[in-house]
Formats: C-alpha cells, structure tokens, sequence
C-alpha cells in the first residue's frame, strides 16, 4: 500500500503535456521528443507525454480528438500545431479561414469548459517557400486575434527566428526536397528549444515551475457564434442497425494509435439520420481505398480515399475526410445519411486534403474502413 501511495504521489506532481497538431507533431524524434525533454530540464519536473497528432488532416482534429480522449482534463498544457496543414488545406480550396477560426475557438472553449486551468500554447509553424516569407500570412494573424482574446500564449517560429537568426538560417532547417517539415535531428531541436525559449520569457516556465495553474478567462461572447465546441464523435455502431448489413471488424494499431474499424464493400453502406452538421469521417486506408459516395439528405459528394502515403513500406494508415465541413450545410431536423463505395469509376470526384487518384481502379476491390462519424447535433439510426 505504501508502494502504491508513493507512485500515486509521483504521478500527481508529473507535468502532463499533449500535443495535437499534424505531421511534425507526430513524427518519430521530431521536435514534441526534445520539447519534452526541454521542458522537462527547465521545469525539473517528470514530464508525461501525449501524442493527439496525425499527418495530413486540418485542426478539425483537434475536435475530434477532444471529443474522443477529453485532452485537457488530463492535461496541465496542450501544444496546438496546425499552421502548416490549415494553411496549405485553406489554400487548395479544401478548407477556410472561417472553419480554421471555429476550430481553433472551438477546441479553446471545449478545453474550458472539462478544465479551465488547462493552458493552450498555440504554435505556428511555416513552410520554406518564398511565397510563405515574403507575404503577411491571414492564417497566422487569424491564430494570433483568437489567442489573443483567450490570453493564450502565440509561439510563431519563422517570426522569432528571423529576429533573432534571419530568414537565410531558417531555410538550413529544412531538406531541399521538404518545405513542410523541419530537419532531423538539427531542425527538430532548434524548434524545440526556441518554443522553450519563448515560453520562458513570457513567464510561462517560472508558472511551470511554481505549479501555478493557468485559469482561462471566461469569455461570453464568442468571435465565432457557431463554433465547433459541441464536435461529437460516434463509432458505437454496434449499439444499433447502422450497416444494411453486418460489417468486418478489425483493428488498426502502430505506436500511436488503436482503433477498431468497421470496413464494408460494394454490397453494404452505412446509414443514419443526422439533425445538424456532418463534419469528418474517421477512417483506416490501404491499398483498396478508392471512390466513396456520401449523401446528407439531398446534398451529394463523390471523394477519393486514397493518399499518397500509402506505399509497399507503410501499406496501412488512418486518415480524415473532412469534405462534408466545407462541402455540406446543416440539416435543420433529421435528415438521412449514407456513406457507400461509388459502384463504378468516374471522372467527377473530388479531392479531399492530402487525397490522390486511387491505385485501385477496380470497383469490385475497393473497401472503406470506418472508425467513426465526427458532426455537430444529434446523431440516431436510420431505423
């Protein structure tokens, strides 16, 4: 009993840090590794860390993984990364400033409201491109105004380090062939050590280190008044008639994620009636991705599963479609839902974030594994 008091005591005064955000977060010995280990040295304190992270998906994720996991009840700080992924996604037309704006506002808010002493550090992370230097980035600015309101701490690195370093040194952080993610190890630390830094010149470290906690202001009035902060997610479908017929079950695992998914083919669909807004599907990819058909009552999608990451060496991921944010509007009472594979190929589909052309051109063979339904409303069987 003795031993397990004091390993509970350990536990409590453990600094406990998540991270969301996209593919830099989650990368093996990128940059969440040394910052870890930085703060961890700057604190004197035991560091737990969490990885909430996937490559390739905008911040709706953030949405989605606190509505899955509850992040920062368990959490004393949460890192938020998705400069990079919101950016590039706004400016292919598969995302906008205004679902960035509500995501970031309503993954504050959801924070707030399970534990008001959760502080959220806002990280912005560029891309070396010229166009990216050389104009004012509205993503950056629009991350900055929402920070600001909530008295959140903003930790730009392109800004600080042209300050401190210029423009030239910031391009030796990343590979030539690379622009989106920073250099391993040299790149990762300098990133990690400028966030340290950073945070501990404006005081966040000596709050780290004296155990205060870090209050949230209450704020009323919302700049987004239909922000995402009420995101559910569901993948209970073993608790009603979603599938026309009975799914294969599997699960998916690597050293980041677990998760069972539920995969159809031609000859089933799944199903249900949705009063709200339809936001993402949770999914597991492979080699037999292919076309998918959604439909929210009388709106229509047509989209490709597949992604480039999908190769011989990593033959097996878990990805985000996020068309239906942007794509669809909300349905004012239940509306039916159906999300089936396109029974034939065809020319007009669309292309979600980090989505291409699938290898598999034989409708017969393509499947899609279903991990869950991310939407803002209330959600039932469709009978």
């Amino acid at each position: 009993m003795v031993l397990k008091n004091l390993i509970n005591i350990v536990r409590q005064t453990d600094l406990r840090i998540s991270i969301v955000g996209g593919s830099n977060s989650v990368m093996r010995r990128g940059y969440a590794k040394y910052l870890g280990d930085y703060i961890s040295t700057a604190t004197a304190q035991t560091i737990s860390l969490k990885y909430y992270s996937l490559g390739g998906v905008p911040s709706i994720f953030s949405l989605i993984q606190q509505a899955r996991h509850n992040i920062a009840l368990n959490s004393n700080l949460v890192f938020f990364e998705y400069g990079i992924n919101d950016r590039h996604a706004i400016e292919t037309d598969k995302f906008s400033l205004e679902l960035a704006g509500k995501s970031l506002e309503g993954f504050i808010r959801s924070c707030q409201k399970v534990n008001p002493n959760c502080l959220i550090v806002i990280l912005i992370f560029g891309v070396n491109l010229d166009s990216y230097y050389n104009n004012t980035c509205a993503l950056s600015k629009l991350y900055t105004t929402i920070a600001g309101k909530y008295s959140l701490p903003v930790v730009n690195i392109t800004e600080l380090l042209t300050k401190d370093q210029g423009i030239n040194f910031i391009k030796t952080l990343y590979n030539d062939a690379d622009e989106a993610h920073y250099t391993r190890p040299n790149g990762v630390k300098i990133v990690a050590k400028t966030i340290v830094k950073q945070l501990a010149k404006i005081g966040v470290i000596n709050n780290l280190k004296s155990e205060k906690c870090f209050p949230i202001p209450t704020i009323d009035k919302p700049l987004y008044p239909n922000h995402f902060a009420n995101l559910a997610f569901f993948d209970d479908f073993a608790s009603g008639n979603f599938f026309t017929k009975q799914p294969k079950v599997g699960v998916f695992q690597n050293t980041v994620f677990r998760e069972k998914h539920y995969t159809i083919e031609q000859d089933n669909s799944l199903r249900f009636l949705l009063k709200g807004r339809l936001a993402a599907l949770f999914i597991k990819s492979d080699f037999n991705d292919g076309l998918i058909e959604i439909n929210f009552d009388s709106q229509h999608l047509v989209a490709s599963t597949y992604c480039p990451w999908i190769t011989k060496i990593r033959p097996h991921n878990i990805n985000l479609i996020t068309l239906p944010l942007s794509r669809f509007t909300t349905a004012l009472d239940f509306a039916p839902v159906s999300i089936s594979l396109s029974p034939e190929y065809t020319e007009n589909y669309e292309l979600d974030y980090f989505k291409s052309e699938p290898q598999q051109k034989n409708p017969r063979k393509w499947k899609l594994s279903i991990i869950g339904i991310a939407y803002m409303g209330e959600i039932k069987p469709y009978s």
